[in-house]
């Protein structure tokens, strides 16, 4: 019993929601009295024109002119050391070795991770070398003259 009450107020509800808004069923037009006849307005056209029809394909993007994800680390060598001592990037991604020799002689640098990368660094110069990725660990940074630092690979990027 209780849920045929239910459902009549729901019914109810839904029948008062569709209301005559007042402008159905005569066109839109002024309201209808016992002594006007109906009148009914129709929209102006316009005169629709096609657009013109294009010959140029839709663009692409064909790739192949994207660099790979490099991750700089940057050292300075100065009195043979180099600083900061341990530079940590990402694992697996390139690493651009930078390194800026303040002495006033020429450095060569050696990183030994999966093969030795070396860099000859001359003197007041800097040079650059891309490292591919490597997998996690620490790697030597050896400096002619004495100097060591690592590269840790698989930290969070900096100093």
């Amino acid at each position: 019993m209780r849920a045929a009450a239910i459902a009549a107020v729901c019914a109810a509800v839904c029948l008062a929601a569709c209301g005559d808004d007042g402008d159905e069923g005569n066109g839109g037009g002024q309201p209808r009295g016992p002594d006007r006849p109906p009148t009914v307005t129709t929209p102006p056209t316009t005169p629709t024109t096609a657009p013109p029809a294009t010959t140029a394909p839709p663009a692409t993007d064909e790739g192949g002119d994207e660099e790979p994800i490099r991750v700089p680390a940057t050292l300075t060598v100065r009195a043979g050391r180099p600083r900061p001592a341990s530079v940590s990037v990402p694992a697996f991604l390139a690493v651009e070795l930078s390194v800026r020799n303040l002495d006033r002689v020429p450095r060569r640098v050696t990183l030994r991770a999966d093969r030795d990368y070396r860099l000859t660094v001359p003197a007041g110069r800097r040079a650059a070398r891309l490292v591919p990725g490597q997998r996690p660990g620490t790697y030597p940074i050896v400096v002619s003259g004495g100097g060591r630092g690592v590269l840790v690979s698989g930290g969070e990027p900096g100093p």
